[in-house]
């Protein structure tokens, strides 16, 4: 399908979703930004891990009841409690008087956002039947998300221009979020949708999470969203850290490394949203992950050299390499089991939010015992682990029953 042709089908609620993960992005990506600022005001640095595996234990819980609440009720009121529940949150994150309240904020909050976006993809995938166009609706969520990710350290680096405190850019973040509320509340726009309908296996039963957990490519796909997982927000939240103390960087510098992990993301999921690639989606997931080996590489055996150009490079390569895994993870498993969007986003939610959680405890907990340095270089066995799972993924065969329509799309 023509790029032309594929915006013109987007409709108005899809753009609301989004718009709304790029606001999601620019709120994840704050807290690796302002992340030497808190270390200040925590303890040590698994207080920090501590943190983030607490909002990670949110997006676990808030994509498990996501996927069944988009199966049970009616998405305007659904989107409307999740985006109200979300403003409170980052009002608890923002007036925290102390470390419990900050953890309870961030629980609530990707409680809200991950049900928000296990909602958003059940939508977008019953837009169209089509494989391709539903792989490249699903990539264009994660194309916002990730211009949100690079919008954030920019924009944090303006608002400390003026307060340093760390609170400052989430009090900030209210206003892009009060937007979103503004955008979902027409009733109007969601009057096209279908009535919710229970989803069914091909058989005609509801199928729960562990028995979609025991379809192989369902196992398999879950288990590589946990270790993109670690290594996506494993990159995020520590690689500022990393930067100052390994690569040596000025802490704006290092800041603008991570915009190149982002850049790189942003390419990969432009070029998986807009252009057309004859590759098979196992096939470039193999392809890219060796992307996402090299990069990392770079940035562990060769920190401390050759400046921010070299970390730069490394940062770039690796997000390429990771930039699409998320969608074409979603897109392989939905394309074998249609009718069961809505839990398999959950699932693939939960594995990144599993895998989330571990970045942060891990590589906090190891930064006080080893170095920041050497826990963040646990990131490179990681990808080890994950270039063997995209290899058991690329054996699996397409569904049969997609092929033709495939072809037909081409």
């Amino acid at each position: 399908m023509k790029l032309k042709d594929f915006i013109a089908r987007i409709p108005y609620l899809a753009w609301v979703v989004i718009y709304t993960a790029f606001c999601a992005g620019i709120f994840a990506a704050i807290l690796g930004t302002v992340t030497p600022e808190l270390r200040e005001e925590l303890d040590n640095y698994q207080q920090m891990g501590i943190l983030m595996m607490v909002w990670s234990a949110g997006g676990v819980l808030g994509a498990l009841q996501g996927g069944r609440m988009a199966q049970r009720y009616a998405p305007r009121p659904l989107f409307l409690t999740y985006t109200c529940m979300a403003l409170l949150s980052v009002s608890l994150i923002v007036w925290s008087p102390n470390f419990a309240v900050l953890l309870a904020g961030f629980f609530l909050v990707a409680l809200c956002e991950t049900a928000l976006f296990t909602l958003a993809h059940s939508i977008l995938a019953n837009i169209s039947p089509q494989a391709e166009v539903r792989a490249r609706m699903l990539s264009m969520v994660d194309v916002a998300f990730s211009l949100g990710n690079l919008v954030s350290p920019m924009a944090v680096i303006g608002v400390q221009q003026f307060s340093h405190n760390w609170r400052t850019p989430y009090a900030v973040y209210l206003l892009p979020l009060l937007t979103v509320l503004a955008a979902f509340w027409p009733r109007r726009h969601f009057e096209s949708l279908a009535p919710v309908q229970h989803a069914a296996s091909p058989e005609g039963k509801s199928m729960g999470y562990l028995q979609l957990l025991q379809r192989p490519v369902v196992f398999w796909a879950v288990l590589g969203g946990v270790l993109s997982g670690f290594l996506e927000w494993g990159q995020n939240f520590w690689y500022v850290s990393f930067g100052i103390d390994a690569q040596q960087l000025a802490p704006n510098t290092a800041r603008m490394g991570l915009e190149f992990f982002v850049a790189g993301m942003i390419v990969a999921r432009l070029w998986q949203a807009f252009w057309h690639s004859s590759w098979p989606l196992r096939q470039k997931l193999w392809r890219l992950n060796l992307l996402a080996l090299t990069g990392m590489a770079m940035n562990v055996a060769l920190a401390g050299h050759g400046g921010w150009m070299l970390a730069g490079l490394g940062n770039f390569l690796f997000g390429v390499g990771v930039g699409v895994v998320f969608p074409v993870l979603l897109a392989i498993m939905i394309d074998s089991m249609p009718a069961q969007a809505s839990k398999l986003s959950a699932l693939l939610m939960i594995g990144y939010s599993i895998g989330s959680q571990l970045a942060g405890l891990v590589v906090g907990s190891l930064s006080d015992v080893v170095g920041v340095h050497w826990a963040y270089a646990s990131l490179l066995l990681v990808v080890v682990a994950f270039t063997g799972v995209v290899w058991r993924i690329a054996g699996f065969p397409a569904p049969p029953v997609l092929q033709p329509q495939a072809v037909k799309n081409l």
